[in-house]
């Protein structure tokens, strides 16, 4: 079960903390995978030391938020492979302030991530879907958020250092600023879970499935105890997910064997929203 050989299995974001790992995933279950994304690493993937390999794995440079970069890469690899079976969007932002309060929030952060998570979505799955309209076949999977489904509970992060492993802080720069958490990153979180179901019934007579991943919290070894211990304590399992364990939903849903599901927002968060 869930093999994936000789699908073609396109991942946006994929030299990213997340992306990384499902690449090395999808790559493990004998798919043909190519990682799409900007030239650097993200500074959680950079900052992080387990990093799975991604031999095997095709890289190419992407610009999400440029349509004629997109258009181009999608070009280049239906001219070489002459289809893309899978395609797995994988992108973030986060600007400056991502971390200040709501009312010190800027415009130009707010747009920024509204342009690469939302706009660059349209893009890709825009370009993707033309061609998987002619094959009449595809599964597409966008990564949302749990906070693309419940609010924020902003009390978890005081005394956080997300700051300083998801922007490029030191530990002397605001070391004392209390941490919130953007409210643009729900916005476009539930922003994706709606272009879910849109292109899951505009498409569903193509056979492409169209189908949402929202993980809870994962995670990361440069997190500081007092966050980590905080975010437990409002989850059922009483940890936070392990990558991998984000990764196999991305393969299920990459199969055959998730061939009925279609238009779901799958959420894999130890059960953080069910109290």
């Amino acid at each position: 079960m869930f093999n994936l050989k000789n699908k073609v299995v396109l991942v946006v974001g994929g030299r990213g903390y997340l992306g990384r790992d499902f690449c090395h995933y999808l790559n493990k279950q004998n798919a043909l995978v190519i990682s799409a994304d900007k030239d650097t690493v993200s500074m959680a993937a950079a900052r992080s030391i387990s990093v799975k390999k991604t031999d095997g794995v095709e890289q190419v440079n992407l610009d999400v938020t440029n349509a004629n970069s997109v258009a181009e890469v999608v070009k280049n690899i239906i001219k070489k492979y002459n289809r893309i079976d899978v395609l797995v969007y994988t992108v973030s932002a986060k600007p400056d302030d991502f971390y200040l309060p709501y009312t010190e929030c800027s415009l130009e952060g707010w747009q920024k991530v509204i342009q690469v998570e939302l706009d660059g979505a349209f893009l890709v799955t825009k370009e993707v879907g033309k061609f998987m309209e002619k094959q009449n076949n595809g599964s597409i999977i966008l990564l949302s958020s749990i906070y693309g489904v419940v609010g924020n509970d902003q009390r978890i992060y005081e005394g956080s250092n997300l700051d300083k492993v998801y922007l490029n802080e030191t530990e002397s720069e605001g070391s004392n600023k209390k941490i919130f958490s953007h409210s643009v990153y729900s916005v476009v979180k539930g922003g994706l879970i709606s272009l879910t179901r849109f292109l899951a019934s505009y498409w569903g007579s193509n056979n492409i499935r169209v189908n949402c991943i929202s993980p809870g919290g994962v995670e990361h070894e440069g997190e500081n105890e007092t966050f980590v211990k905080n975010y437990a304590n409002k989850v059922p399992l009483g940890r936070k997910a392990k990558k991998e364990e984000i990764s196999s939903a991305v393969v299920f849903l990459a199969s055959d064997e998730a061939s009925y599901v279609n238009g779901q927002n799958i959420i894999v968060d130890g059960g953080w929203t069910s109290w």
